[in-house]
């Protein structure tokens, strides 16, 4: 094939090729068989050579006499040769790599469309000059410093340099015949996305215009200094074409632009305005195809930009923002909610990698069941989600609810197995809401939890509803407490067996009507919408600005404050509570933080640090509801308190149920061993505070010795 196209191209090439006859000879405006030899090397490599030195000798041969022909054309393929073996070995594999590509783009330009010409100008230039190759046969003078030795050096650049992506697509097109749709579809994707096709058709009728203009002007030569002014509209409008349409586009264009324009060129008078009119050309194609390749290569990190922005960098899944992409694609879809809660406490003693391979590794596992665009999705937290094709049958939410009953993630040779709820429902577009629907789709994710089947939110569940309703009604109620100054705490007197007593406070919501609403129901809420460190400033902020208010009737007064645990691990919780101290002039000593041992988050290495601190500061630490959670006994080995509070739940009837008694019992015997105070909740008879007193409890709390009164009334009482 490269034999044959070189013989069919070269003779059409050597007549599109344009030459003028200046009064000390001919020159060339634009050489095209260079830039054929060039593309048929980037097509075919070394292969091309045979049928290009064929070409070149049946061209030469009707210029030369045999001889000088012979000449010539050796002295063209060693140029050749010279220049693509230093290029080869520079490109490497990529050699053959198409045109537009940023990194190759410089090295390309130096050995293609600068180091060849240069070449093959100074060898034919010394055949001349030694008289290898007649002068009269020959555009080069013997004189080599002459104005016509520019004008056909300028023509070889602007060849090799403008013509070649032409060429080369041609010659591929030829070889691969699909690889015409494979460029037709990269065109189309350089192309901007705001390009609409009417902007593409002004800018076509616009430049075929122009064109026409200026070929009818420089065919007459009185009209010629006219056309050279026109010219210049040539280059914004090849720029707008760089920016707005890509390079494989304005290359294309500018080479026929190029070849079409110059077909009707006719000889001016001074030889000078050729030189300026093939120097602006030059410059003018080395800017169009720079921005053109800049612009392509800044709409593709754009795009990638866009790609990376579906993606979670950390999870590797797609995210939120994909999802709702891909529900207002599709027809109709279901939309499934998978959620893990055992994943958040599990990643506070294992750390946040335990959460990210889990998720992983379930992805992993639903795969097998999934079918062509369908996908699992990354929601924030320990939540995931699954776009399922159309309106799935109940069938396929079973199957996907069976394979996740069966998996477990072996982590660190531990099976887990965390519960996991599932809700799903079906949804057509748009879906204008979608961060509401996933909130009602979490609610009976968590009923499933307890009915460990899957719930649909399509089917009649008005309980849930209300329940949604009364929980989005209590968390305006804790917003409005919060800008309203709408809370108010109690304190309640703790005994102390040595007379070290001192006060819980107790936070308390008043609603719109004015009435209290207990802790037992606003802090579940405030915890689910991560309202927690919120409340607990705005406590720590009143419990100081009291002690500070009080000094003077309350001097050493001791204060116990509740504290979410998952708040110990905020970065500036620390750096927070001292300018509260400070602010307020109040010692640490005069804090007690009651932290719950349920919560877990005291395990974590981040929580056990700022206990630490705490503690160095001077502040004492007192564990809530100790014996109700996970291992309870088992963190005292590396859990650092000054105080445990025992759960009313041990404390209340321990005088009827022994087990009760004997666990109040090993817990005083185990905090005694770690040097902690003890501290026993829910003390509701005078027998129980005896019954305490006698194990050598360190501080009672309960109604049988003290009800719990407004802060405020602390003062004056």
């Amino acid at each position: 094939m490269p034999l044959w196209l070189a013989l069919l191209l070269m003779p059409l090439s050597s007549l599109l090729s344009v030459k003028l006859s200046l009064p000390d000879g001919p020159i060339y405006l634009l050489f095209l068989p260079i830039t054929l030899t060039v593309a048929l090397l980037m097509v075919f490599d070394w292969a091309a050579l045979p049928g290009i030195a064929l070409a070149l000798l049946w061209r030469y041969i009707a210029l030369f006499s045999p001889g000088h022909a012979l000449l010539t054309c050796t002295v063209f393929i060693c140029g050749l040769s010279i220049c693509w073996l230093g290029y080869r070995i520079w490109a490497g594999r990529h050699w053959g790599a198409e045109p537009g590509i940023l990194q190759l783009g410089v090295m390309r330009l130096f050995w293609i469309g600068f180091f060849l010409p240069t070449l093959l100008v100074f060898l034919m230039q010394i055949t001349v000059t030694l008289n290898a190759v007649p002068a009269s046969s020959s555009i080069f003078n013997r004189n080599p410093l002459t104005l016509r030795t520019l004008i056909n050096y300028q023509a070889i650049l602007l060849s090799c340099v403008a013509i070649m992506p032409f060429y080369y697509m041609l010659i591929r097109c030829f070889r691969h015949p699909g690889y015409f749709s494979r460029q037709f579809g990269l065109l189309r994707q350089q192309i901007a996305d705001s390009v609409s096709a009417a902007e593409i058709k002004i800018w076509l009728i616009w430049l075929f215009l122009l064109v026409t203009l200026l070929m009818v002007l420089h065919s007459r030569l009185e009209n010629q200094l006219v056309g050279d002014f026109a010219l210049l509209l040539l280059l914004p409008t090849m720029l707008w074409s760089a920016v707005r349409f890509g390079f494989l586009f304005t290359a294309l264009v500018w080479a026929l632009v190029l070849i079409a324009f110059y077909q009707f060129r006719v000889q001016p008078d001074i030889s000078l305005h050729l030189a300026v009119v093939s120097t602006n050309l030059l410059v003018w194609t080395l800017i169009i195809y720079f921005i053109a390749v800049s612009g392509v290569r800044q709409r593709q990190l754009i795009q990638k930009s866009r790609q990376a922005a579906l993606i979670d960098p950390i999870i590797d899944l797609p995210n939120l923002r994909a999802l709702k992409n891909m529900l207002a694609q599709q027809a109709s879809s279901t939309l499934c909610f998978l959620r893990i809660p055992d994943i958040d406490r599990l990643s506070r003693t294992w750390g946040l990698d335990l959460r990210i391979e889990y998720k992983r590794r379930l992805a992993a596992h639903l795969q097998p069941l999934l079918q062509p665009n369908e996908t699992v999705y990354h929601l924030p937290g320990f939540d995931l989600a699954l776009r399922l094709n159309k309106s799935t049958h109940e069938e396929r939410i079973q199957q996907i609810g069976a394979r996740l009953d069966g998996y477990s993630l072996r982590w660190k040779g531990l099976p887990l197995q965390p519960d996991i709820g599932i809700s799903y429902c079906h949804v057509v577009p748009p879906v204008n809401h979608l961060p509401g629907l996933l909130g009602e789709l979490s609610e009976m994710a968590e009923v499933s939890l307890h009915s460990h089947q899957p719930e649909s939110l399509q089917q009649d569940n008005t309980g849930l509803q209300r329940q949604i309703k009364e929980k989005l009604a209590l968390l305006n109620e804790v917003q409005q407490a919060l800008d309203n100054e709408r809370f108010i705490m109690m304190a309640q007197r703790i005994e102390g067996l040595r007379g070290d007593d001192y006060h819980d406070l107790l936070l308390r919501l008043i609603d719109a009507r004015g009435e209290q609403v207990l802790p037992e129901r606003f802090l579940p809420v405030v915890q689910e919408f991560g309202l927690t460190w919120e409340i607990d400033r705005w406590v720590l902020n009143h419990a100081l600005g009291f002690i500070d208010r009080s000094r003077a009737r309350l001097p050493a007064a001791r204060f116990a404050v509740n504290i979410h645990a998952v708040n110990l691990c905020r970065p500036f919780f620390l750096s927070e509570l001292e300018r509260l101290l400070k602010q307020h002039q109040v010692e640490p000593w005069q804090l007690i933080l009651v932290i719950s041992e349920a919560s877990g988050a005291v395990e974590s290495l981040a929580g056990q640090r700022t206990v630490n601190r705490l503690r160095q500061m001077g502040c004492r630490i007192a564990i809530e509801h100790f014996g109700v959670g996970y291992a309870s006994y088992l963190q005292l080995n590396t859990l650092q308190a000054d105080m445990l509070k025992i759960d009313g739940s041990f404390v209340h009837n321990m005088l009827s149920s022994p087990l009760n008694y004997q666990i109040v019992e090993s817990i005083c015997r185990v905090a005694r061993l770690k040097r902690m105070q003890i501290v026993a909740e829910s003390v509701e008879s005078q027998a129980v505070a005896t019954a305490l007193r006698a194990l050598g409890i360190d501080y009672l709390q309960g109604d049988a010795i003290s009800e719990p009164q407004p802060l405020t009334m602390l003062a004056d009482s």
